[in-house]
């Protein structure tokens, strides 16, 4: 492998990004593991997807975290941050048409070991991403309610609504109404914390959105993500990609 690798190298014809060869490879490599152990036949063209996928997100997160860490912008975690054991993460986001009031909101819920656990994305209708954004916040809260959890970690990426909702500061008339709707919730949940995170921690959130909205997410994309997913899934949470498959290439 490494002779026929530096063949190609040498000649430089034709050749994709080093470091587009070496997710390819990775991914491979993976899939020949899944085989061996798991008896999941490979589909090569999923394979192929999922390391350019992989390929493209890390080149768009490392611009995002240089960016910030060169405009100081550190206040917050750059990437997904695990919780505690026994505790579960919740991440929301909503995606807004330009020029239109159709939207999408989306709640990733997730463990200690970055797997998905559950999931929800719902269209919606706002004039304002604030109003957006609180909607979001409040699907989650009722989602907490109602499955009656206990132990939960919020987090949404719009820094205005966290504010508004551990002071008394009101970042948007047009979104009070939910806003207190959201406060009468929290105070009822006890063992529930809100904190501000940085888009790219958000990333999962954000795609699900954006793929409801675009009536492009799969129905189960909770049970088995599709590669594009997978791939953000893992970016968060490697260790997802050494201990287990690819849903939607079994």
């Amino acid at each position: 492998m490494d002779a026929w690798l530096a063949h190609f190298v040498v000649r430089g014809t034709n050749l994709p990004p080093l470091e587009a060869i070496s997710n390819i490879l990775w991914q491979i490599w993976k899939g020949r593991n899944n085989f061996t152990f798991r008896g999941s036949k490979p589909n090569a063209c999923n394979i192929v997807d999922l390391a350019r996928f992989q390929q493209k997100s890390f080149e768009k997160w490392s611009v995002q975290r240089t960016q910030a860490r060169t405009t100081g912008e550190n206040d917050s975690p750059q990437i997904w941050v695990p919780p505690a054991v026994g505790t579960l993460k919740i991440n929301v986001d909503g995606s807004l048409s330009e020029d239109s009031t159709e939207g999408a909101i989306a709640c990733v819920v997730r463990d200690h070991t970055g797997a998905l656990v559950d999931g929800f994305t719902r269209s919606v209708r706002a004039v304002f991403t604030a109003q957006l954004e609180t909607l979001a916040l409040l699907e989650a809260l009722k989602y907490i309610q109602r499955m009656r959890l206990k132990a939960v970690s919020l987090e949404t990426d719009h820094q205005n609504l966290v504010r508004s909702l551990n002071t008394t500061e009101v970042f948007n008339w047009e979104a009070r109404a939910l806003l207190a709707a959201c406060k009468d919730l929290l105070a009822n949940l006890q063992l529930v914390g809100l904190d501000f995170c940085s888009r790219t921690a958000n990333s999962i959130a954000d795609w699900a959105a954006r793929k409801h909205r675009k009536k492009s997410l799969p129905p189960n994309w909770v049970s088995f993500p599709p590669p594009a997913l997978w791939a953000l899934l893992c970016i968060d949470a490697p260790v997802l990609g050494t201990v287990g498959t690819t849903p939607a290439m079994i």
